[in-house]
């Protein structure tokens, strides 16, 4: 018996289980892009939540106590990706080179510079044909609401680089791995689901695009080994499984008749996207990039504060929601960015300094020097100094505060 066998079905969800995280520009709020060249936010990744954001309201009715029933109400898709920081957020040009930079700077028009798709993926033993499966997080339309680095000189571990996104739309598939190299049958429970599906395996080695006839299954004339993608030219009304035609089912994308409330098909699922011939991301390889040895000054010359305990800085984007009629899917619209530099600080009369520059509008640049560049947040000021505090038991007094940048820009990026 083989260790996927003996394990089917009883291997719990974890972060040891094997897998990728990737993200790529999309070229308009939730539209995936042909041909993806998908990027890693890093080597190593600590952290990654998917929120698909699902809202439900009671609907009660005069005669009774109890709920007549509990109604579906707009998404609010949702992620998180904590990774270490590896590559400063643009190159040379001021192109982004980590997903952080979508969340930092805004362009000519004061918009976002993008929405990413995020994909995941994790692996699991065991499957409906015993071969294994594969759990997908797709995350469309994900703007970066927040992007927080955390600098703390006390500990072994790189720079913290972590993204709040708020998406479009945020969907769970599981794809089981058939057992040995087949043709596979694709069929909907409506006959209006007309339209294209595209499978591929790993790598898009072996691809096929086929017509989806309705509830009249069809065939692939291409042979299968793994399943890495499926998915639909258009939102499907009825569910879609994909088989290997001897009864076991290897896929099912959920119909928008199954999230709708009525008779009117809501968002049917569109499955994985597929690879077409772009690529999946390889190994950086480079450095991971630590707090220890950054230059971190205000002005430049000067250190922020005689001792920097540990710091973050932040910047904000404010994004937005608004509902939609056609769409359970939000609209997403960036407010104003906020950046921001928090400290825990100790020195020399620290409390005093802290104090009277907040009194009287101190405004001075704050420089982060990382080995990929530098971050500049623009005349910042104290919106939250230090109180004092003595105490009997105190071998040295820290202080917390933040300093808020303006300016347009209020952040710039440097990439050495």
């Amino acid at each position: 018996m083989s260790l996927s066998e003996s394990q089917s079905g009883t291997t719990s969800e974890s972060g040891q289980l094997p897998g990728r995280y990737e993200w790529v520009a999309e070229p308009s709020p939730g539209a995936v892009p042909t041909d993806p060249e998908y990027n890693l936010f890093s080597d190593v990744i600590r952290t990654f939540e998917m929120d698909p954001g699902v809202t439900v309201a009671r609907q009660d009715s005069v005669g009774t106590a109890d709920a007549v029933d509990h109604n579906r109400g707009p998404e609010e898709p949702s992620a998180t990706v904590g990774y270490d920081l590896q590559q400063f957020p643009v190159d040379g040009s001021g192109n982004p080179v980590d997903a952080s930079a979508y969340g930092i700077l805004r362009d000519d028009f004061n918009e976002l510079l993008g929405t990413l798709l995020c994909v995941g993926r994790r692996e699991y033993g065991g499957g409906n044909d015993g071969a294994g499966v594969r759990e997908y997080s797709v995350v469309r339309g994900a703007g970066v609401d927040s992007a927080s680095a955390t600098l703390d000189p006390s500990g072994d571990q790189p720079i913290l680089m972590e993204l709040s996104l708020t998406a479009r739309k945020a969907r769970s598939y599981k794809i089981h791995q058939p057992s040995a190299g087949t043709t596979l049958d694709i069929v909907s429970t409506s006959a209006n689901d007309t339209m294209e599906i595209t499978i591929e395996d790993e790598g898009a080695a072996t691809t096929e695009t086929i017509s989806l006839t309705g509830d009249t299954a069809v065939t692939t004339t291409s042979t299968f080994e793994d399943i890495d993608a499926i998915w639909l030219a258009d939102n499907p009304e009825g569910d879609v499984t994909v088989s290997d035609g001897s009864g076991t089912t290897l896929c099912e994308i959920t119909g928008g008749l199954e999230y709708s409330d009525d008779d009117q098909p809501v968002d049917g699922d569109r499955g994985v996207p597929a690879l077409g011939a772009g690529s999946h991301a390889s190994a950086i390889g480079s450095s991971f990039e630590f707090f220890v040895g950054d230059r971190f000054e205000r002005p430049a010359g000067e250190p922020v504060r005689a001792r920097i305990n540990s710091a973050s800085w932040t910047v904000e984007n404010n994004i937005n929601t608004q509902a939609l009629q056609t769409t359970r899917a939000p609209a997403l619209d960036a407010g104003n960015r906020a950046a921001s530099v928090d400290a825990d600080a100790a020195g020399p009369y620290i409390s005093h300094k802290s104090m009277m520059e907040a009194l009287q509008k101190v405004q001075k640049n704050i420089e982060h020097e990382l080995s990929g560049g530098t971050v500049t947040f623009h005349n910042t000021t104290e919106t939250d100094s230090a109180s004092r505090t003595v105490e009997a038991d105190q071998a040295v007094a820290s202080i917390s505060e933040t300093f808020s940048a303006s300016g347009d820009p209020a952040i710039s990026l440097s990439a050495n």
